[in-house]
């Protein structure tokens, strides 16, 4: 749910002040790439080709660092965690150096947004394999109403919270930057960092089947 909550307060950052595209719900970004007639489209065309390609690279990388079924622990996923918050901080660094980017300093800061969203994702897949996704909550409102269809309830409230939390995540971030549009990466340098301090030490269990 933390992460969830850092997913939202990045992409509603990067949303307002990156030119509108998203760097955590990557379906959001590819819709927006149709729509031609919006103004300045060059610029959202490159922002979303940006943050897709560093989002997938990103993911590709951190399934590496923690693969499936070959040991990968809790520390493998704290290494990709760790990651995370740096890839997160360096955001936040970059946009209060230039608080008005050029085009070249806007695709980095998206870059890395992406980047840091991308292996947020496959780290949340790898320590949570019940349908629950922390950058998008479409598949997890469907596992949720599919579930619910079928009678369970596993993993309802763990869903439900993660949805949640990716609005209040974007709340928040809309509440910080309103008082300085600087800020709007440390909400999710914030919450990634506390997600990371609490994972478990332990081995997670391997229910994926």
């Amino acid at each position: 749910m933390l992460l969830s909550f850092a997913a939202g307060a990045g992409d509603a950052f990067v949303f307002v002040q990156l030119g509108g595209v998203f760097t955590a719900n990557m379906t959001g970004s590819l819709v927006l790439s149709g729509l031609t007639s919006r103004p300045a489209y060059g610029a959202l065309l490159s922002g979303a080709v940006t943050a897709l390609g560093a989002f997938l690279i990103a993911v590709y990388l951190a399934s590496k660092v923690a693969p499936r079924r070959s040991g990968a622990d809790w520390c493998r996923v704290r290494r990709v965690m760790a990651t995370v918050v740096a890839l997160n901080v360096v955001v936040l660094i970059m946009i209060s150096v230039s608080p008005a980017p050029n085009s070249m300093v806007r695709l980095l800061v998206l870059a890395a947004s992406a980047a840091a969203m991308g292996a947020q994702t496959a780290a949340a897949k790898r320590a949570e394999p019940g349908g629950v996704t922390t950058t998008f909550v479409t598949g997890t409102l469907t596992s949720l109403a599919q579930d619910a269809a079928d009678g369970s309830i596993k993993h309802a409230a763990v869903r439900l919270g993660v949805v949640g939390m990716l609005v209040l995540g974007a709340l928040t971030a809309s509440a910080v930057m309103w008082s300085d549009a600087r800020m709007g990466p440390a909400v999710a340098v914030v919450a990634t960092a506390l997600a990371t301090l609490t994972l478990p030490k332990s081995r997670p269990s391997d229910t994926t089947g």
